[in-house]
């Protein structure tokens, strides 16, 4: 559906909206699982903790599917018989082997603390390269456990499985020397239960929410008409009567993340770089963002919110912290809107998040998890693909806290599927629109997966309509 300025700008329908209503669930029971109470903090753990508690929980679910499928010395590959080693410093040359480990990846540009440490640049934050791999270069793929690690070799399989840096797998192959490991085959983690989901009959008054990313608002002057039309659009004031019947179906808007556009012009780039105030922590003590900027994001929540509930999460340029989880974007921020702040009209998110909406589950994030693992990739994989690839793995952000930045949690791990699996996945801010449906090979669960453009630009957000939870990709044309 591309609705046009053009072609609505004079029209003269009168039609009243009938706004459904629906709120997120307060009393799910995931709904706050990325929330972390200023006053229990912590900065001061390693993550050792947080790698044993993903190990523990996934290692027996990938234990399981690899007995299935290659047993203990009861299966043959090419008269060989297939053993199980408890550890990789058990593998024995040219045995036929599988084993359980962490995967690890080395690559040339991946960001290092320790040599920022020795270099005495720790206390500015690094320029994000935007891959960690040449052109012509592959990563470093290795399997490690307590005991040891292993390169893996396979150059062809490697290409066709993705496998980055925190993936918790059991590979099969034969050590051909010493530290190498020829990679035949991988198993992953049984799936995560589900609950299940009995949809409602659709009808032609479905209710249906919004989802959009990367709203990106500047300053007036570069304030975008597209963002203006999709205002319109969602309060139904643009478009004919088939359009306001659509529109009014629409209960919920989901703003994930990038609402804010940084400082870009020279100018304002320049004092950025200039301007540097020590702190106590010795580090550049400045804004990236610009007041005006902020009360126009303030001003779109107010003039959408007369129509129908918003909830907004924060990313990766928003005027918030860079750990993941990301906090609810501070209260200070919507100054016009304090009244409902806390209440079903305007939900201030973490990111990720998870929330309940008329009984269907969803997890989103803002698209960082997704945008660190494509710098891993030798071949572009598309984000519905890693999305894809993070349901096999059971973990949505296994980079974290390698090379994405994350709270040190202590013994716990909030981005892997323990005990619970999404109806539907989204990340927002990625270069083109996708949809696919992932289906658990064990247990037969779904999950619909979506990928969210980003609305600066493509002028493109989702529609999902809650009775079948298929997406319709909206595309505002001036």
């Amino acid at each position: 559906m591309s609705p046009s300025y053009t072609n609505y700008i004079n029209n003269d329908s009168d039609k009243s909206i009938e706004r459904h209503q629906s709120s997120i669930n307060q009393e799910f029971e995931k709904r706050n699982e990325f929330f972390i109470d200023p006053k229990s903090k912590k900065y001061d753990k390693q993550y050792f903790s947080m790698y044993q508690y993903r190990l523990s929980i996934l290692k027996q679910r990938i234990y399981e599917n690899a007995m299935s499928k290659w047993g203990h010395g009861t299966r043959k590959v090419n008269d060989q018989t297939i053993i199980k080693q408890d550890k990789i410093l058990d593998i024995t040359s040219g045995r036929l082997c599988w084993v359980i480990g962490t995967i690890f990846c080395d690559a040339k540009y991946k960001l290092d603390i320790l040599s920022d440490v020795e270099k005495g640049s720790d206390d500015v934050l690094p320029l994000v390269p935007v891959s960690y791999l040449d052109e012509s270069e592959q990563s470093i793929v290795m399997l490690e456990d307590e005991s040891g690690r292993a390169v893996l070799h396979n150059e062809e399989f490697l290409n066709n499985n993705l496998l980055v840096t925190g993936c918790i797998v059991a590979v099969l192959g034969v050590e051909i020397q010493a530290g190498i490991f020829e990679i035949m085959d991988v198993i992953y983690p049984k799936c995560a239960p589900q609950k299940s989901l009995t949809l409602p009959t659709p009808t032609n008054q479905s209710t249906k929410i919004a989802l959009v990313s990367g709203l990106n608002i500047g300053l007036h002057g570069h304030y975008d008409l597209k963002l203006e039309l999709l205002k319109q659009y969602l309060t139904g004031e643009l478009g004919g009567d088939q359009d306001k019947t659509f529109n009014g179906s629409i209960s919920q808007l989901i703003i994930a993340g990038n609402s804010i556009e940084p400082i870009q012009d020279i100018t304002a780039e320049n004092d950025l770089k200039n301007f540097i105030t020590t702190n106590n922590y010795g580090s550049k003590n400045i804004s990236k963002y610009n007041n005006e900027s902020l009360k126009l994001l303030d001003q779109f929540l107010n003039d959408v919110l007369i129509n129908l509930s918003v909830s907004i999460m924060p990313g990766e340029n928003d005027p918030a912290e860079i750990c993941l989880p990301q906090q609810p974007l501070h209260k200070a921020l919507f100054k016009t809107n304090q009244s409902i702040l806390g209440s079903d009209r305007l939900s201030r998110l973490t990111n990720p998040v998870w929330f309940e909406l008329d009984n269907i589950r969803f997890l989103g994030t803002s698209g960082q998890n997704v945008d660190d693992i494509k710098k891993y990739c030798t071949k572009k994989s598309t984000s519905i693909e890693i999305m894809k690839s993070s349901m096999k793995w059971q973990n949505f952000v296994p980079t974290a806290p390698d090379t994405l930045y994350c709270y040190p949690y202590e013994n716990y791990d909030p981005f892997i599927f323990n005990n619970d699996l999404p109806h539907l996945y989204f990340v927002g801010n990625q270069d083109m629109y996708g949809t696919d449906i992932y289906e658990c090979a064990d247990s037969g669960s779904k999950i619909r997966l979506i990928s969210l453009p980003d609305f600066k630009k493509t002028g493109e957000f989702v529609v999902i309509d809650l009775s079948t939870l298929e997406p319709e990709l909206i595309k505002i044309e001036l």
